[in-house]
């Protein structure tokens, strides 16, 4: 686990959630505030407290206790630019977990989560990089630090790992090659002591795959993108949602803009891309229940994250990519495909609701982790959840399902698959 956390911190809340559900500040608000039909959820802490405001007098309660545990965490991040030791910044990453999933247990919406989490992980993250660089110095040339997988999306969830990229300005030279060989090595290890864990997949700096010269950089997309290998087109997929972090933003942007500017002058890629997203299965039958695994291990439960979450995450990303938004957020990505009437009114909303929640499951596959104490592997077991709460994820299945349909007519109409 990238954070030890202790089940008795949680298990009485978790129980106290199961019994009452989740409660919803908006639905109470919806009959004293004039909300827009489009605004579905609130995207952070922040318009959730200033509705309450408004509303103050239904729900006061409610309100000051979420004004004492925002002040909570702005302490807490306040902190972390003063801190000169890794150890120190354990201990508010850990807290600042415990805060978060606490927050989701007491009613605190999905986008709102996801803000939360990775905007202090941001922050953690652009700690470690001022402590390796001071540690390090001096710094030969430019570089940046760039955040991907659901950090790059701003999605982040209570378990991380590291998915992360770096460049750096000068090219040719082999000091300042073995230099950012070596902080890169440091910098993995430094994440991984503060609580993100090694990436299983190798997606790290300390991998020469994931950093290099913006030359080099230049030359590594020349190859993947004209390569399309399945280890290619994976590596593909993970540049679609690379967000600058820390470092120089100048020679950030310029690593961004080629990415974007090799999608759409490799119009192939994007086709690849596409194939697997509309061929990612979900979990339903053609019955519309729920399709389980029948292996002893996982026996009763489907793979949240594989057969749900991810098929929308990969097919609203090819569609964003094909008509030209770069913004990688996901919930962001289908706004824009409605406001551009690539998607219409209905199908808009039921994804946006679709992701919602695909997302609450996950966070819900997590916590029964944390309470369990197992190893979080992204199973849901169906039955944790109300028969109500079941038909909405089969629902939100079904939208994916539309969705992936809609890609395959919009991508494949013509020349087939």
């Amino acid at each position: 686990m990238p954070i030890a956390y202790k089940s008795a911190d949680f298990s009485q809340l978790y129980r106290q959630y199961r019994q009452s559900g989740r409660v919803d500040d908006r639905a109470r608000l919806s009959s004293v505030l004039d909300f827009a039909e489009e605004f579905k959820f609130f995207p952070d802490i922040g318009v959730h407290l200033e509705s309450l405001d408004q509303g103050c007098e239904l729900l006061q309660e409610r309100r000051n206790y979420l004004k004492v545990r925002l002040a909570e965490i702005n302490k807490l991040i306040s902190r972390i630019p003063q801190v000169d030791e890794l150890e120190d910044l354990v201990e508010l990453h850990r807290r600042l977990n415990v805060v978060a999933i606490e927050l989701f247990l007491k009613g605190v919406g999905v986008m709102e989560v996801h803000a939360l989490i990775t905007d202090y992980r941001h922050i953690l993250t652009e700690r470690v990089v001022a402590l390796i660089s001071a540690k390090l110095s001096p710094q030969p040339c430019e570089f940046a630090w760039f955040n991907m997988g659901s950090d790059g999306r701003r999605e982040q969830t209570f378990f991380t790992d590291q998915d992360n990229a770096l460049v750096y300005r000068v090219d040719g030279v082999a000091e300042i090659d073995a230099y950012f060989e070596n902080f890169a090595r440091e910098m993995v290890a430094a994440l991984d002591r503060v609580g993100f864990a090694l990436c299983t997949g190798n997606i790290m700096p300390s991998n020469p795959d994931w950093r290099g010269s913006l030359e080099d950089w230049h030359r590594k997309m020349e190859h993947i993108f004209h390569d399309q290998s399945q280890n290619n087109l994976l590596r593909v997929i993970i540049l679609m949602d690379i967000a600058y972090c820390a470092g120089t933003k100048d020679i950030a942007q310029q690593l961004i803009d080629k990415v974007h500017q090799m999608i759409h002058d490799n119009f192939g890629a994007l086709m690849v891309m596409a194939r697997s997203a509309v061929m990612s299965s979900v979990a339903l039958t053609m019955f519309k229940q729920f399709r389980l695994e029948k292996e002893p291990e996982h026996r009763g439960k489907f793979n949240i994250k594989l057969f749900g979450w991810a098929p929308l995450i990969m097919t609203a990303r090819v569609f964003a990519l094909k008509y030209g938004f770069r913004d990688t957020n996901t919930v962001a990505r289908i706004k824009h495909l409605e406001a551009q009437n690539h998607f219409d009114v209905e199908l808009s909303q039921s994804l946006q609701e679709a992701y919602l929640v695909l997302a609450n499951a996950k966070l819900i596959s997590q916590v029964e982790a944390i309470v369990s104490g197992r190893k979080y592997d992204y199973y849901l077991d169906p039955k944790t959840l109300k028969p109500e709460e079941q038909e909405r994820l089969k629902q939100a299945l079904s939208s994916v399902e539309v969705l992936q349909k809609l890609a395959y007519n919009s991508f494949f109409s013509s020349s087939g698959l």
